[in-house]
């Protein structure tokens, strides 16, 4: 698809995830000028935000994982069509919101439901994850020839985790439970103990 290349979506990709990834450092509140002036107050301070530091820290390895199964997805795709390309674009804007929804994180204990705007953001993003690889999946002339189907399954069952992570995500606003920041480890023990080696290529073992 001229003029748009796999180099260029791949540049865009990663200018956006970048930053974003490092747009989200304001989330975290500086101290105001003059206010630590002492070892006890710079560790007030440090208390005050250790919460925001682990919003801040969990949210940057979730978009490190979008960013990583997309150019696994890319490695696997030869060319894109114009519904990809839109699909891309829907989805690299969900990433932009990512700070936005975030930064309600730091009001959670007095407004817990502010919790719901990142959920949304991420099960957004999840889903079109999803529903990018299924599109390429279905016209077999965007895949690289060399694609196992097997392969192909492996990816989409191994996208399909950040959406069911963001799915339970939601439901644990919705009913109140707390202890939601735990939620950022869990698509990655996932991914270690499910997803650790892809499927066996034909002629192997």
């Amino acid at each position: 698809m001229d003029p748009i290349s796999k180099v260029n979506l791949e540049r865009i990709t990663n200018g956006i995830y970048a930053f974003t990834m490092t747009l989200m450092v304001r989330n975290i509140t500086t101290p105001a000028a003059g206010s630590i002036t002492t070892d006890t107050s710079f560790v007030l301070y440090l208390v005050s935000v250790i919460l925001e530091i682990i919003d801040f820290t969990g949210a940057f390895l979730i978009l490190g994982m979008f960013w990583l199964f997309y150019f696994q997805m890319f490695h696997r795709i030869k060319n894109f069509d114009f519904r990809f390309i839109y699909l891309h674009l829907l989805s690299l804007m969900i990433v932009v919101f990512v700070p936005f929804t975030q930064s309600f994180a730091s009001m959670s204990d007095e407004v817990p439901a502010s919790n719901i705007l990142y959920q949304i953001n991420y099960f957004a993003l999840s889903l079109v994850l999803v529903w990018q690889w299924h599109h390429a999946r279905t016209h077999k002339e965007l895949l690289e020839p060399a694609l196992e189907e097997a392969e192909a399954s492996f990816l989409a069952k191994k996208f399909l985790v950040p959406l069911g992570v963001a799915v339970l995500g939601i439901l644990f606003v919705i009913g109140g439970i707390g202890y939601i920041d735990i939620l950022y480890l869990v698509p990655f023990l996932i991914l270690l103990v499910f997803f650790r080696n892809g499927p066996v290529k034909c002629g192997e073992g």
